[in-house]
């Protein structure tokens, strides 16, 4: 069922000259799957874009119809594969803002237990929200915003009277 507020799944972003996206055929309603291959070589992570309305996420938080929740699946846990990942992610973010400039917020939640992703996702520039219980499980809220945003005053002395 669609509804006037829902909006196309998240655009294909660009994430710099270091990566290369292929898209993957089984990605499912509302979704962009893609392979994200380091032009550099290395291991692909596999990467899937939401948009937050669609998302078990839209119960953590006062969502916005734009918001992108990231997933990720990480071959290669080992230091250098998490590193990648992490680059991936910071010229993933930007990219992501750029693509869809109503977005404005990208946010992720690897499983509570998965320190590795968390390390990634806070390497990628993501801070920890919170942590969150859904159906399956629990899990660490993670979430990136522009610079549109996190530069707003937010001290009672810099609001406008």
């Amino acid at each position: 069922m669609t509804t006037s507020l829902d909006v196309s799944p998240p655009l294909e972003p660009s994430p710099g000259a270091g990566w290369t996206l292929r898209p993957l055929a089984d990605a499912g309603q509302g979704v962009r799957a893609y392979a994200a291959v380091p032009r550099g070589g290395g291991a692909p992570v596999e990467l899937r874009l939401h948009r937050v309305q669609h998302h078990p996420l839209r119960a953590c938080y006062p969502y916005g119809a734009h918001d992108i929740a990231v997933g990720l699946v990480l071959p290669d846990l080992t230091e250098a594969g998490q590193d990648l990942a992490g680059r991936l992610l910071k010229n993933l973010v930007p990219a992501l803002f750029s693509a869809d400039p109503l977005c404005r917020r990208v946010v992720a939640a690897p499983a509570e237990e998965d320190i590795a992703a968390q390390s990634v996702f806070e390497a990628g520039g993501f801070r920890r929200v919170t942590e969150v219980d859904l159906s399956d499980g629990s899990v660490v809220l993670f979430a990136a915003e522009p610079p549109r945003i996190t530069d707003l005053p937010t001290a009672l002395d810099d609001m406008p009277h």
